[in-house]
């Protein structure tokens, strides 16, 4: 079984109930992840960690657990003229918008005369997802004790002494007083 801080490699084909295929990486290179590091949806990441090198499964991923419920808070309007200037759009269109914290992607959902209604959520929002995945190689995270050799480290205890060796009378140091 995988544990977080594995880092996989894998084959999948994310689709849609309907069968429509959003997004595969079977033509292409395998992606390479490491599990608890938020670069995958939850429910993808979930489904790996039940899974072993080699492994195949087919996972249904509520939306939730995958692109998230779709959010009417995430729809805003926006002056056309001070928003796009003379660049032509139409709707369906994705735009980009850079901000203080990165840059954002909007599709455009609705054009009148004088304002643009963009929505900010995913177009997979909303949507139960359906993935099937195959672990092509796993990469075991080291358990951080692991790294050291004792033997030519010590142990922390040996260099420092236990907590039992403190008396009530040592000073602590404070890191307000740096």
């Amino acid at each position: 079984m995988l544990s977080i801080g594995d880092t996989v490699k894998v084959h999948y084909t994310g689709q849609l109930k309907n069968g429509k295929v959003f997004d595969t990486t079977i033509s292409n290179d395998p992606i390479l992840f490491t599990l608890g590091d938020e670069m995958m949806i939850p429910g993808f990441e979930e489904a790996v960690l039940g899974m072993k090198e080699g492994q195949k499964k087919t996972v249904t991923i509520k939306a939730i657990d995958a692109y998230g419920d779709y959010d009417k808070e995430l729809l805003m309007e926006v002056d056309k003229k001070e928003f796009l200037g003379d660049k032509e759009v139409k709707e369906g269109d994705t735009v980009e918008v850079p901000t203080e914290e990165g840059v954002f992607s909007f599709k455009i959902h609705k054009i009148g005369d004088d304002k643009i209604m963009l929505d900010g959520n995913s177009e997979l929002a909303g949507k139960d997802v359906i993935f099937d995945i195959e672990i092509i190689e796993v990469q075991k995270a080291e358990v951080i004790s692991d790294m050291f050799d004792e033997d030519e480290f010590g142990s922390f205890e040996d260099e420092l002494g236990s907590s039992s060796d403190l008396s009530e009378d040592d000073e602590y140091l404070d890191a307000e007083n740096y």
